[in-house]
């Protein structure tokens, strides 16, 4: 999964001036952003020339320290609800929840639909956090009791917003979508047909009384793994 530790550090360097070449030209090549060199704190001061008293310093350290803890603090909570939605697909994507031989009864059934309910439910929160990111990050900012310039927090959000790959972000989201609704025809499969099957073939696929069955059940796996390959394309895009 992507940490977007990196994304803050640059955000904070081109916000409030950056003192290297280097992370200026981090700031280009990582965040793709238009004009980042033209996005300083100096800019907002009517004399730039103009020397900053220790009583500015201090306030542009605050506007600092509270846009960096918003950003800390929304972009840390998307990093534990995606590590955990990870988690809950890799118990999704095991070969065994593919082969209805390994559930003993429909009460095993239920059970997975309750795991996939909640594996839909946390793929919605992300959702949110991500489509919430620039009202949460105002929230975030007017609870912090500094009054940080508009125009600063303004500038902030449209870098971190230009940080996040939403391109992957949104066909990683409909894939879930795809993910979750195949799973749900599986199991709907498994209970509408339970008992209808023998142990694997030497195909490693279950054996069916019929061919319409095995048909379709053939059609349902071959969906699931191939969403979930190009699922697994996109959380390694994430990571680049």
């Amino acid at each position: 999964m992507t940490s977007y530790s990196l994304y803050l550090q640059i955000l904070s360097g081109v916000i409030f001036g950056a003192n290297s070449v280097a992370m200026g030209q981090n700031a280009k090549s990582m965040l793709k952003a238009p004009a980042v060199s033209a996005m300083d704190h100096s800019s907002a001061t009517p004399s730039p020339s103009a020397t900053p008293s220790e009583t500015e310093k201090r306030f542009v350290d605050a506007e600092k320290t509270a846009l960096q803890t918003a950003a800390n603090k929304l972009c840390g909570q998307i990093q534990i609800e995606e590590n955990d939605l990870y988690h809950r697909l890799s118990f999704l994507e095991k070969p065994a929840r593919l082969d209805p031989n390994s559930y003993g009864s429909l009460d095993e059934i239920a059970q997975w639909r309750l795991l996939l309910q909640q594996f839909k439910d946390k793929a919605a929160k992300i959702d949110g956090l991500y489509r919430g990111l620039e009202k949460n990050l105002d929230l975030e900012v007017k609870n912090s009791k500094v009054a940080v310039d508009p125009v600063i927090v303004s500038k902030f959000k449209t870098i971190l917003l230009g940080a996040f790959p939403w391109d992957t972000i949104n066909k990683k989201g409909a894939l879930l979508t795809q993910y979750t609704d195949e799973h749900q025809k599986l199991l709907d499969f498994y209970q509408k047909n339970w008992g209808s099957w023998r142990p694997a073939g030497k195909d490693g696929k279950p054996v069916f009384q019929s061919g319409s069955l095995t048909a379709t059940y053939n059609k349902l796996h071959d969906d699931i793994v191939s969403t979930a390959h190009q699922l697994e394309e996109e959380y390694i895009a994430m990571t680049r």
